[in-house]
């Protein structure tokens, strides 16, 4: 059951097995000593009325306690060590595994949930994952399992004890049951709120800047704070309703305490058992209730984990892009056939076809949000298209692994991501292999080696996160530079210049020229002027395709193209003038 829910390993599910096994042996060990003292209490009884002793002489019950604290403390040695060790184990390979099915999901999934979403499921579900699997689910299933044997193995003494005994667990159990489904569903809402808290925070710290240029800080921290306030009272609720679901359970359990003497007592005036087995039930009532209202307690956490379980469960089983590995491409020729794409309910795309050759430049233009972006993360298969289809080489990339097809690309982002770390190893990024000369030669095309040598530490200066210390040109560059030490035969540069001053950016262009002879380079550039010399330009509104082909082309058609040229024209002899 736990395997399936926390998708522990093979290896993990055993020593969960075996730990609750051992757990369950040291409970059983804790209620031998109080047979040990009914039976001594037993032969104590005997000597003082003078009847006959018993066959095992009194030092016997000493050396079998001895024994017992030697069995006690090798079962609990051996289940500490499997529970925590196991739990150390399967937290770490959870997490690795979690991470490694994000990295291979597709970008349509991971735009749906917000990066503090994943990192609260890899470090938090996990972690509440871990801690039930150490101690929660073998608590409870020991509890459960020595409380039960203990019972049984009474009944064989006196079954109308035994049953006295267990008269309230099936009350209890229903009493914890009806709260599972109520504490679910509490917990449920209190972890969407704890994400919206946290998702509140993460914009906060992230736009602080703005918020303080804007005087809106205060009104954001009212925000927040409402936010925790609201969630306040669920989290109160869920305490509330676990508290007092373990606090019935365990009285209720208790009340078999109280049937044992009222039963005990009527059997025993009437002859029926003996003293030694009325004090025996009376001792084991006390203890045995122990365990299990341990059980009762745990099962509060397991329910409470199963939120965090379902979480990891939906992430690991969310369906990926499949495709074949070895894939051998002869030519690298993008070709949308008839091509539809949406996100959600909502199309995007509309029956779009051209093909992007290779050895020729391919511009995508159009105004804000017509498609540019999406058409080449299609060509990468960062998304499936719902309709049409899209080929490299005469070969559907849906048939392709997504890792297997993006080693053909060099893509570079309008957003650029780096990390914090040095500008050698950003660079270094693009191609794992590179030997220093190569990525020196990447950064010289780039144009990145003059602010590199302005830095304190040249290329081993640490960038800090997302390059916070690099100015955005100085950004995109080394975004650039990873593309050119790839050096991949397709090519996608999405707004590549959109930062850099005109010097660069003449310089870049001049490498990119660079770059792309012989290979398939898709191209967005709201800059038309810097694509004029482009081999097919591709003219995008509201994701349709409205028309294709050279510069001088269409110019002459006047339409869309020619209206968005000489609006850039008209926009380039635009000045500032002073106020009178």
């Amino acid at each position: 059951m736990f395997k399936k829910i926390f998708r522990l390993s093979d290896e993990g599910s055993r020593a969960l097995r075996k730990a609750s096994l051992y757990m369950s042996l040291f409970n059983l060990a804790t209620l031998l000593p109080v047979v040990l003292l009914a039976l001594i209490a037993d032969e104590m009884l005997r000597r003082y009325f003078g009847y006959v002793q018993g066959d095992i002489p009194l030092w016997g019950y000493w050396g079998a306690a001895l024994a017992l604290l030697g069995v006690i403390y090798c079962a609990y040695r051996v289940t500490y060590r499997k529970k925590y060790l196991t739990s150390g184990k399967e937290d770490l390979r959870l997490r690795m595994e979690l991470a490694d099915k994000i990295r291979r999901l597709p970008l349509s999934y991971l735009g749906k949930r917000n990066l503090s979403d994943f990192t609260s499921i890899i470090m938090d579900d996990v972690a509440v994952a871990a801690n039930t699997l150490a101690t929660a689910a073998t608590e409870f299933t020991s509890g459960f399992l020595s409380g039960m044997v203990t019972i049984a193995v009474l009944s064989f003494y006196d079954w109308r004890l035994s049953l006295s005994l267990a008269a309230c667990l099936p009350v209890a159990a229903i009493v914890m049951a009806l709260s599972r489904s109520i504490s679910e569903g509490t917990n449920k809402k209190n972890r969407q709120k704890k994400l919206d808290i946290s998702d509140g925070l993460q914009e906060y710290l992230e736009n602080i800047k703005v918020l303080q240029t804007s005087s809106k800080m205060g009104s954001y921290q009212k925000g927040l704070e409402r936010k925790i306030k609201r969630a306040i009272p669920g989290f109160v609720l869920y305490e509330f309703l676990a508290g007092f679901a373990i606090s019935v359970s365990y009285n209720v359990m208790r009340l078999g305490l109280g049937f044992v003497i009222i039963v005990g007592s009527s059997l025993l005036i009437a002859g029926e058992i003996n003293l030694v087995a009325f004090l025996l039930f009376l001792f084991v009532a006390v203890r045995v209730y122990e365990p299990l209202t341990k059980a009762c307690e745990m099962l509060g956490e397991l329910i409470y984990s199963l939120v965090s379980a379902k979480r990891i469960r939906d992430l690991l089983d969310y369906p990926e892009q499949r495709g074949e590995e070895d894939v051998e491409l002869s030519r690298y020729d993008i070709t949308f056939d008839h091509v539809s794409f949406g996100y959600n309910q909502e199309e995007v795309i509309h029956d779009v076809s051209f093909t992007a050759r290779q050895g020729e430049i391919t511009a995508l233009v159009g105004p804000s949000g017509c498609g540019k972006s999406t058409l080449c993360k299609l060509a990468a298969r960062f998304w499936d298209v719902k309709r049409g289809s899209v080929s490299i080489g005469g070969i559907n990339i849906n048939g392709i692994a997504p890792e297997a097809l993006l080693k053909n690309f060099s893509i570079v982002f309008q957003e650029v991501v780096l990390f914090n770390d040095t500008v050698y190893n950003n660079i270094k990024i693009g191609k794992e292999d590179a030997t220093r000369e190569e990525i020196l030669a990447a950064a010289k095309l780039a144009r990145c080696d003059e602010f590199i040598d302005r830095l304190p530490e040249g290329y081993e200066t640490v960038i800090g996160e997302n390059g916070k210390t690099l100015s955005g040109g100085e950004r995109q560059r080394l975004s650039i530079a990873r593309a050119f030490l790839k050096d991949a035969p397709i090519i996608l540069l999405d707004e590549s210049t959109a930062s850099i001053d005109p010097e660069n950016e003449t310089k870049i262009q001049e490498a990119i020229g660079k770059l792309i002879e012989n290979k398939t380079v898709l191209i967005i550039a709201h800059k038309l002027r810097s694509i004029v010399d482009c081999d097919r330009i591709v003219v995008l509104r509201e994701g349709h395709l409205l028309e294709s082909g050279t510069h001088k082309e269409l110019m002459e058609q006047k339409s869309l193209y020619h209206r968005l040229y000489s609006l850039q024209n008209e926009s380039m002899a635009w000045t500032v003038k002073a106020l009178s």
